[in-house]
């Protein structure tokens, strides 16, 4: 450094030495060379070159090329530092705009309120519902600020309804049963609710808009499953309604919640008059997190437990040990605070938990806090940005529990005025604070700016502490609780402030504010209101836009003002505004023969609905409307039109009033005839064209004169199913052909009806009643009505049968023929008779066939997705189907491939289960326009031989034969034989307009038919009616009368045939007269038999005794004998009338009508069933059980019990069939057998002559022996079980009940009767001296008794040889051996009993397998008693070698429990589980054990196993009875669980809803039985399973409800029949 420095300072002292001379020496010059190598090589610091000759500049110069080398990176370097510097000032400038995040335990903010400038998007704060709109809330916040929350930010689940809502039409809405709640269902004034403001938006008109949010999962967002903690409350929204109770949005990510019916109930309660709650309803909730409670799933999902108890909620509070994050905290959750400093401007800082809050003045309950206070407080709002936290102790909001508490507030309304306000204190800011001491306390808050209307209000001085002022309400603040009212006289002016002080009809002027779809928008003041479209204007305005322009002002007066739903309902007619009728609006008003002024709401067929004030309504009958006749009165009257009544009628309790518009003060409606071109004539034919369709009819123009007309819907055909078809096929812009004029009298009518049109073509129209002439055939019409012609047929004349009321049989505007009986001038009325003996002149039109199948054609070939069924199906096309359901009368199919649904009648299947069956072929036979369906047939013969039809072409006027196989309302389908087999015709189904007694035929009946016509591959004919028999003047089809009278008295004997037989139901009989009747099958025969119904057949004539006339019209008959002949000596089944003439333990015979999963309907008499549990038939085989539940076969049973009208039975047997040899009598003597026989053909025979000769005495008396011994024998089996059961006492042998030997079942029949004992009897009797007739008749009903109970097993063998006889006769018999058995261990000979199983396994045929496994149940039961466990399973091995395995294992397992060897059962069941996974039936006996010995958890883990093992088909029976067996064994809860889960998949298995509520019914749970009830009756189902749910519901609650409770069942039901 020194050497630098000096030779810097030579640097700068060289000029100096060159004038002086002085030169440099060689050192340099060394230094030099180096810097020379070093100039290329720059090392970052200065080289000096020093030359001794240089002068100053040329020193510069050389150190010049080192400055330019470094300018460049200087600049560079300085640049970089630049760029560097500026960043750091923008980080730091940015971090200071950042605001500073407070140290919550540490630092916190002055208590202040909030305002507008603190809200922001993010926010959650504490508000309350202070009105409820249509498709909004109004939310009170603090500090009397209010937010709006939309109609989608309720809930996820609610949004999702109103989605799925709007996706239906108008009629799908209109038809289905939706139950999204309105806003008014979910919310109530006063509700507290946690917000989270979406956005705040300043405006010019209407100020500052807050959006708000109700959703749990924008309010409890930071809220994880962790937080979690006992005694919580947090806020959540109903999901789903389960029947158990509720899924809860809880909106916190891997969390549900659940929430159980009982746990709602008081909440249902206080807060929804008790209604269920609805989906999207919001709800407090308390955390029940107990370890028994919560369950994890696979997805580490937490399932809690809640409930919204209010007393449980309103005590809930967050503690210290809970180790709350603040994160955790929401407005609304309680907490202990304790006040740490009391600031200036009179609020609080507090501590609570781990965290500093703040409390204002306004949310003081205490005004005077210190210093350590403790204070109960909730959060009121916490603020996203600052995380300051402000909480409330106003004991409305800690109080609070879920129902809004009736506060004195609610008494208040805007525009109320307090006469007496005493001020508390004054506030400079906030304004003056009264105490109102108006029946109930509360304080109230005067604004400055409301005090005075001068800017100076001298608050001080104005308002001093004490003083009285009289103010007037201006809000309510619900949050504050507090009053806002005003004390400036201009608020006093004010007529109206709020919808209190509006009443129904009250005059007030508005603004138009917007016009909308639905109506006008119009506001007074503060007060808003809708004035409808139909209220715009007295008429119908087209353009309503040019009227009501935004800001116009109009004069309304109020229709309707809903003070819960906060609307007004307004009218612009100006005849409503300046009437000077009274105003009705209250049934209080009425009197008879008011005058009143309304509008009309809608208009019927029947008459008009009149609207007037308050939504008071009433109707005009059609005879009212006018003094003119008016047939059809929507085209006379419009909706909306203003229109003057007079009060008829009225009912205050059922709130029905009957109006009338005939007057003379003012012109009749309909007074004026339609307008009608130049050539108008009544009857003249002419064509129109379509402008308009309504539900009513059509809206047609006629030909070129442009004149409007109507075409009725009824007149579009002479019967209403073709009326249906024209109205689907018939377009705008068609034009249609062969219309009359029909009538003019207010609207110009039209007909399209053939039946008219013929007539007026051959007839001129009668218009006089002079025209008209006794006996002379009319077609009755409008024409008639409208010249005021009016024909009456008296009851007698209305049919060839008596009927009670007309109206059952003819519908208004029905087309019909009548006959002039007799005319009255004078009235202008005449009588007529319908009766088809006056009215039918023989001829049967058939052209009503071809309109209905052209009809039908167009329709069907119209294709698009406006037609119903698809365009390339015809009748008679074959399809393939698939099985859906079935009922008592028809089968429900579905075509594969076209997904139209299909039904068969049973008449027209196979014998076959059609369950059984996956697919089958059906032909098509018709079209259904109602339901979209169509009716096929299923019969493999039937669709054999339309598919195999004949190609040959039927002719005109051909006689051809057919079978009838569907028959509709018009037209009947047939299928013909002979040449034109396998084809398909069409016939009327009447013979006349007038025929409504019905068709002559039935299904299945061979018709003799002429073809008419052939068009369009359509056969249409007419059947060949049989000729009609004259008998004493009166003509019946077919059958006898008497005296020309049909009596059908209750008593009376009729004649009458056949119609059609009804599989487990009985018969239908067409009587005398065209009365139809029904013979149930306990009436057939005084005696049961085997399948009844094969002793008659179709057509058979048949004599019936009247017992009632039944449900719709419908006589109800019976055949047996003894009501018939009034000899009841031969019954040997009585009638059982009902359940009072029953007693416990009597025996009952009759029928299975119908099988259940569980248990087996049985009919016992005409109306009354027993229930039989299912597995009493368990042992019966397959073949037999089909009998059994198809109602062929007679079972025997004993009466168990009798609860109200249930009937519940025992099986004991079943009347086997003698025709297959299965039960064989002895006979005494070839008398006996004969008499029998002679007894059977008797009774079998279709009909009997009553002038036959009696049997002999003889053999009656034989015969009636006979039938006591029978009758004894099936009355017994009672003392029959006592007396076997005595020998079964031994406690050494016990086997399965089904194969016991003291079960009670019958010996089989012996093949021969003991032919050596018979040929020695009668050796033995020959030797005897002769005995007296009586006394042999004795002997032989004393021996045949003793025999017979011998062979039924009554009588107990004494001895080894009677075994060995018994078993020589019944060699294959089971219970012979097994009573054998028996025998020998009653002596202790183990042995012997061994040695007669043996034998009987050796003699017992092959083929008999049920017989050989009872042996062997039989003999294992005896090695497990009596051996040893080597022996058992030597048994063992061989019978599962020889029988089927798992039958074995079941056997033998339920030996096994019954002799208490629990852990052998275990063991097989576990080696049964696993050789036999596949069978349901093994897991379920399994877990039946496991539950029964009180091991219900490793039930339920067996549960899961089987899921695993078992088939998906299975899985729903198999989890339901695990769910029933919770239900017996272990925790109903968990069985109402599993079938909850079950029932979410599978909503309408109407088996799984019965077993369910049964369940919960025996488990005591009456309310959620009803809840059960309430939720099933409400779902979709068919009508029949719908009925047997309000039928159980019925019974339900006559047994355990009250009357209340019967009466709104059979309410809902009358509701449900009525909307279907």
């Amino acid at each position: 450094m020194p050497q630098k420095s000096a030779s810097f300072k030579r640097g700068k002292a060289k000029p100096k030495a060159k004038s002086q001379g002085i030169t440099t020496t060689d050192e340099p010059a060394v230094k030099k060379k180096k810097t020379i190598k070093d100039e290329n090589f720059p090392r970052g610091g200065g080289v000096w070159k020093i030359q001794g000759s240089s002068d100053q500049s040329s020193s510069e110069n050389i150190a010049n090329p080192d400055a330019e080398l470094f300018k460049e990176v200087d600049e560079q370097h300085k640049a970089l530092q630049s760029r560097r510097k500026k960043k750091e000032e923008a980080k730091k400038s940015k971090a200071q705009q950042k605001p500073r995040v407070p140290i919550l335990v540490d630092n916190q903010a002055e208590p202040h309120l909030l305002t507008r400038q603190i809200l922001a998007p993010g926010m959650l704060v504490l508000g309350c519902v202070k009105e409820v709109h249509e498709y909004n809330l109004i939310i009170s916040l603090p500090n009397n600020l209010s937010g709006t929350v939309a109609l989608t930010q309720i809930s996820p689940a609610y949004t999702q309804q109103l989605q799925r809502l709007t996706q239906l039409s108008e009629e799908d809405v209109a038809n289905e049963e939706t139950d999204v709640a309105d806003l008014h269902t979910l919310f109530k004034v006063g509700t507290i609710v946690p917000c989270k403001v979406l956005s705040v938006q300043n405006t010019k008109q209407s100020g500052v808009k807050i959006k708000l949010s109700l959703k749990p999962e924008d309010i409890n967002r930071d809220l994880t499953s962790d937080g979690l903690h006992n005694g919580m409350s947090i806020f959540g929204s109903i999901s789903s309604v389960e029947d158990r109770g509720y899924v809860v949005d809880l909106g916190i990510k891997g969390v549900k919640a659940f929430m159980k019916s009982m746990d709602a109930e008081k909440f249902i309660q206080l807060h929804n008059e008790g209604y269920s709650l609805k989906v999207g309803q919001p709800v407090y909730c308390g955390l029940k997190l107990g370890e028994d409670r919560m369950e994890r799933a696979a997805g580490e999902t937490r399932t809690v437990n809640v409930t919204i108890d209010p007393m449980e909620v309103s005590v809930s509070q967050l503690k210290g040990e809970m180790d709350v994050k603040f994160n955790y905290l929401v407005p609304g959750m309680r907490v202990a605070a304790r006040v740490t400093k009391v600031c200036d401007n009179g609020g609080v800082v507090v501590k609570f938990l781990n965290f500093k809050g703040s409390i204002p003045v306004t949310h003081l309950s205490s005004r005077s806090p210190t210093k350590g206070d403790q204070l109960k407080a909730s959060v009121l709002y916490i603020h996203p940005t600052t995380k300051a936290v402000v909480l409330t102790t106003l004991p409305h909001i800690l109080d609070y529990g879920g129902v809004p508490q009736n506060t004195a507030l609610t008494q208040y309304d805007k525009g109320d005025i307090i006469e007496e306000a005493r001020v508390l204190y004054t506030d400079l800011k906030r304004g003056v604070y009264f105490k109102i001491e108006d029946g109930v306390t509360c304080t109230a808050l005067a604004s400055p700016k409301n005090l005075s209307d001068d800017k100076n209000s001298g608050m001080k001085v104005n308002f001093k502490r004490g003083s009285v002022h009289r103010c007037r309400v201006t809000g309510v603040d619900w949050m504050d609780n507090v009053v806002h009212v005003g004390l400036k006289k201009s608020l006093f002016s004010k007529s109206f402030l709020s919808l209190k002080s509006l009443h129904p009809g009250d005059l007030l002027e508005c603004e138009v504010v917007e016009l909308r779809d639905k109506g006008a928008i119009v506001k007074s003041g503060n007060i808003s209101g809708i004035i409808p479209s139909m209220h715009l204007a007295d008429i119908p305005l087209k353009m309503p836009e040019k009227k009501f322009t935004p800001g116009r002002k109009i004069k309304c007066r109020v229709l309707k003002n809903d003070l819960v739903k906060k609307s007004l309902v307004l009218t612009a007619k100006k005849s409503l505004i300046h009437t000077q009728l009274p105003l009705l609006t209250d049934f209080t008003q009425l009197e008879k023969g008011l005058q009143v002024e309304g509008y009309i709401i809608k208009t019927y067929s029947k008459g008009v609905l009149v609207g007037f004030y308050d939504n008071v309504k009433g109707f005009v009958p059609k005879k009212e409307l006018s003094t003119e006749e008016i047939s059809h009165p929507e085209k006379v009257f419009y909706t909306g039109q203003v229109v003057k009544c007079l009060v008829l009628d009225w009912n205050t309790e059922k709130g029905t009033l009957t109006l009338s518009f005939k007057s003379e003060d003012w012109e009749q409606h309909g007074s004026r005839l339609a307008d009608v071109p130049d050539n108008f004539k009544i009857g003249k034919t002419i064509d129109c064209k379509v402008r308009q369709k309504t539900k009513t009819g059509l809206d047609v123009v006629i030909g070129t004169s442009g004149v409007s007309a109507f075409l009725p819907r009824i007149h579009l055909s002479d019967f209403k199913a073709t009326c249906d078809l024209q109205m689907e096929v018939i377009k705008p812009g068609n034009v249609l052909k062969n219309c009359v004029y029909l009538s003019r009298s207010s609207v110009l009518i039209l007909s399209r009806r053939k039946s008219i049109v013929d007539y007026f073509k051959e007839n001129a129209v009668v218009t006089n009643i002079t025209d008209l002439k006794d006996g002379m055939l009319v077609h009755i019409n409008d024409a008639h009505q409208g010249a005021g012609l009016v024909g009456l047929a008296p009851n007698r004349y209305v049919s060839d049968r008596q009927w009670q009321r007309a109206k059952e049989q003819y519908h208004t505007g029905q087309a019909v023929i009548a006959r002039i009986l007799q005319t009255n001038a004078e009235d202008n009325k005449c009588l007529v008779s319908l009766r088809m003996q006056e009215c039918n002149q023989g001829n049967t039109d058939a052209s009503i066939v071809e309109e209905y199948l052209q009809a039908l054609d167009t329709m069907c070939k119209r294709g698009g997705k406006t037609s119903m069924f698809p365009s390339d199906m015809d009748i008679g096309d074959i399809c393939t189907a698939s099985y859906v359901g079935r009922s008592d009368d028809k089968v429900v199919y579905k075509l594969t491939d076209h997904a139209v649904a299909a039904k068969c009648p049973v008449d027209l299947m196979d014998d076959e289960d059609a369950d059984n069956i996956s697919s089958v072929d059906v032909a098509v036979l018709n079209f259904n326009l109602k339901d979209s369906s169509v009716d096929v047939v299923s019969n493999k013969e039937i669709v054999t031989a339309i598919k195999e039809k004949s190609q040959t072409k039927g002719k005109v006027n051909q006689k051809v034969k057919g079978k009838v196989l569907l028959i509709c309302d018009e037209v009947t389908v047939i299928i013909l034989h002979g040449s034109l087999k396998g084809q398909l015709a069409h016939i009327p189904t009447k013979k006349h307009l007038n025929d409504v007694i019905g068709p002559s035929f039935s299904v299945a009946q061979q018709l003799n038919i002429s073809i008419k016509k052939i068009f369009s591959g359509h056969i249409v004919g007419v059947p060949d009616y049989p000729s009609h028999r004259q008998t004493n003047g009166q003509t019946v089809d077919g059958l006898d009368s008497e005296n020309g009278k049909f009596n059908l008295d209750p008593g009376n004997v009729v004649e009458g045939r056949l119609q059609k037989l009804k599989k487990r139901s009985g018969i239908l009989v067409n009587l005398v007269g065209g009365a139809k009747g029904i013979v149930c099958l306990t009436d057939l025969f005084d005696e049961y038999r085997n399948d009844p119904l094969t002793y008659f057949k179709q057509g058979q004539h048949l004599k019936c005794y009247v017992i009632d006339l039944g449900p719709r019209q419908t006589y109800l008959l019976s055949l047996r004998k003894s009501r018939i002949t009034n000899d009841k000596s031969d019954v040997k089944d009585p009638e059982v009338l009902g359940v009072k003439s029953l007693k416990v333990g009597q025996v009952v015979r009759g029928y299975i009508v119908k099988k259940t999963s569980s248990d087996i309907l049985v009919r016992i008499g005409r109306d009354l069933f027993g229930t039989i549990d299912g597995a009493d038939f368990s042992q019966i085989d397959r073949r037999t059980k089909r009998l059994l539940f198809n109602g062929k076969i007679v079972i025997s049973a004993k009466i168990t019990s009798l609860e109200g009208d249930k009937v519940k039975m025992k099986f004991l047997s079943y009347k086997k069939d003698e025709t297959r040899g299965k039960t064989v009598k002895r006979q005494l003597s070839t008398d006996s057998v004969e008499s029998e026989g002679s007894r059977q053909v008797n009774s079998e025979g279709d009909s009997e002559d009553e002038g036959e000769k009696q049997p002999t005495r003889k053999k009656k008396r034989k015969k009636r022996k006979n039938d006591e011994c029978e009758t004894q024998t099936e009355e017994s089996p009672n003392k029959t079980t006592e007396r076997q059961s005595s020998l079964s006492e031994l406690p050494s042998l016990k086997i399965d009940q089904a194969f016991s030997w003291d079960a009670d079942l019958s010996l089989p029949p012996a093949d021969g009767a003991g032919s050596s004992s018979e040929e020695s009897d009668t050796e033995e009797n020959q030797r005897k001296p002769q005995k007296s007739k009586k006394d042999k008749k004795k002997e032989e009903c004393m021996l045949f008794e003793f025999e017979k109970k011998q062979l039924e097993g009554v009588v107990e063998p004494e001895k080894a040889d009677d075994f060995e006889r018994l078993v020589l006769q019944s060699p294959d018999s089971s219970l012979v051996w097994i009573r054998y058995m028996a025998y020998h261990l009653e002596s202790s000979e183990i042995e012997k009993a061994q040695a007669v199983a043996e034998r009987a396994l050796k003699t017992i045929s092959f083929r008999e397998e049920q017989e050989r496994l009872n042996v062997w149940v039989a003999y294992l039961n005896l090695e497990n008693m009596y051996g040893t466990p080597a022996q058992l399973q030597k048994v063992l091995e061989r019978a599962v070698q020889q029988n089927e395995p798992l039958n074995v294992y079941q056997q033998l397992v339920s030996i096994y429990i019954k002799s208490g060897k629990l852990e052998e059962a275990e063991q097989l069941y576990s080696k049964m589980v696993k050789k036999h996974s596949a069978n349901k039936s093994v897991w379920l006996g399994f877990g039946e054990f496991l539950f029964r010995n009180g091991r219900a958890e490793s039930a339920r883990k067996l549960l899961q196993r089987s899921l695993n093992s078992l088939e998906k088909r299975d899985h729903v029976e198999t989890i339901s009875k695990f769910a029933q067996m919770e239900f017996k064994f272990g925790d109903s809860e968990r069985g109402k669980t599993m079938f909850e889960n079950i029932l979410v998949n599978y909503p309408k298995r109407s088996d799984l809803w019965s077993v369910y509520i049964d369940m919960v019914v025996k488990v005591g749970d009456i309310e959620g039985a009803r809840l059960l009830f309430e939720r099933v009756i409400n779902l979709q189902m068919a009508m029949k399973k719908m009925k047997f749910f309000f039928k159980k519901f019925l019974d339900f609650e006559e047994k355990h409800g009250d009357e209340s409770t019967v009466a709104a069942v059979k309410q809902k039901a009358q509701e449900y029949v009525d909307s279907h």
